[in-house]
């Protein structure tokens, strides 16, 4: 999903700078309901990070707890390409910049030692794993790695990490030929390898036999009651060959309306949305709907 994201921002906008100043308005005011402290991260390494972040954390129920982590992070900056720093595929840890899927995989694997009440390190790194990798965490090369976020959704609502609910929220069968990385190789870090692009292509091919819905834009507001805070949100694009263009977690705020939390390319900065989803979604023509899970 780290590829993928980063390229189709590329292609098309997220946000206009112009709003800039109203989320600087919005930031503000976010980081006075953040319970966790701020600290210098590059003083830090990533355990550091990650054991201030889980002793300040505060959350009744399991999606609470990784909102709240998820807001810690406010203001982090953007970076993409973080997955593609090794010449072998390894699991990569990173609490200091996160791209839109790194940041929800982050905060959620952290939310995951809290079900289990077990938040060492390790655990962290263990269920980062398990999120990132198909059957339950093997590395075994660039194709091991879930690269789609609607094959991510399906695997994990097998797996019984997540729970697909966009059917519940009266979402309508989604069909489309997923095949941008295999179209697209030559803008991936292993363009050369032919046998790793059919590899590839192998598991769009999979991909495309799955069932799964979307909420189309024009519909959400209908069924914005329906949303948890910490549900997670895949944007769906209109992009050829693309499933999701973008994702976060929903945030209720103040006015009671859903935002998404989230780790803008534009802004450069983990941030929530300056006006709420559903005008947010209104305002891009590539972006159709959405898909939602919900943690378990």
């Amino acid at each position: 999903m780290n590829n993928i994201f980063s390229i189709y921002t590329s292609l098309t906008s997220q946000f206009s700078t112009r709003k800039a100043f109203y989320f600087t308005v919005l930031a503000s005011f976010l980081s006075f309901t953040i319970t966790s402290r701020t600290y210098d991260f590059q003083e830090l390494n990533d355990e550091e990070i990650y054991n201030k972040k889980i002793s300040n954390a505060q959350g009744s129920a399991l999606d609470d707890f990784t909102l709240n982590i998820a807001k810690s992070f406010l203001n982090r900056p953007y970076k993409a390409h973080t997955l593609d720093i090794n010449s072998s595929e390894k699991l990569v840890v990173n609490l200091r910049d996160f791209d839109c899927s790194t940041f929800v995989e982050s905060c959620i694997a952290m939310g995951l030692t809290y079900r289990k009440n077990e938040t060492s390190f390790d655990k962290f790194k263990y269920y980062l794993k398990r999120l990132r990798y198909y059957n339950k965490g093997s590395i075994k090369g660039y194709e091991s790695r879930i690269h789609y976020f609607s094959d991510w959704l399906y695997t994990h609502s097998q797996d019984g990490l997540l729970e697909d609910i966009t059917p519940k929220m009266g979402g309508i069968p989604w069909k489309k030929n997923i095949n941008f990385m295999s179209t697209h190789w030559n803008k991936y870090p292993f363009s050369t390898n032919t046998s790793l692009q059919e590899k590839i292509q192998k598991i769009e091919e999979k991909i495309n036999g799955q069932n799964f819905s979307y909420i189309p834009k024009n519909q959400i507001k209908s069924i914005e009651n329906q949303f948890l805070n910490g549900d997670i949100i895949g944007i769906t694009s209109n992009i050829d060959g693309l499933d999701i263009a973008h994702e976060g977690f929903a945030i209720r705020l103040h006015d009671k309306r859903v935002y998404l939390l989230h780790a803008s390319s534009d802004f450069k900065r983990v941030m929530v949305t300056d006006k709420p989803l559903v005008e947010y979604l209104a305002k891009n023509k590539n972006q159709t709907g959405i898909m939602v899970a919900r943690l378990k």
